[in-house]
């Protein structure tokens, strides 16, 4: 096996920082402190600004899991910032699916079925909107 990497990262600013750091030297946050006192759903949520795709991934995975409404929005803003990953963009679709329907996970599909540059990530979006509006037969 190979040796683990020595790249860790400020959970606050993300600025690369050595393994076993407990303040960060950019921006001095205390790493334990803030892994305390920030709750759960809040550190999944700044996470969806992390530099690297696979913990984006993990917070994505983890709030669509949750099923947590208020989360459709930064989810959404997610999708758009990282408009070039389009596994990323078909997850958060698929953690989106995971929320109740109602006006923010509407307004939500709506954007990145019109915003977002890939155009899976539009389709499955529009036909998202499309499933919810067709009334049960």
């Amino acid at each position: 096996m190979g040796e683990a990497s020595q790249v860790h990262y400020c959970t606050w600013c993300f600025a690369q920082i050595p393994a076993g750091t407990t303040v960060c030297p950019d921006c001095g946050t205390n790493l334990d402190d803030y892994a305390r006192r920030t709750p759960y759903q809040d550190r999944l949520i700044h996470a969806l600004h992390h530099p690297l795709s696979e913990t984006r991934m993990g917070a994505i995975i983890a709030l669509g899991m949750q099923a947590d409404p208020k989360t459709i929005s930064a989810l959404t803003d997610c999708a758009l910032e990282h408009d070039g990953d389009v596994i990323e963009g078909l997850e958060i679709l698929h953690s989106l699916q995971r929320m109740p329907d109602g006006p923010a996970r509407q307004a939500a599909l709506q954007r990145l079925a019109t915003e977002h540059a890939a155009h899976a990530v539009r389709t499955r979006a529009a036909a998202m909107l499309r499933q919810t509006a067709t009334p049960p037969s």
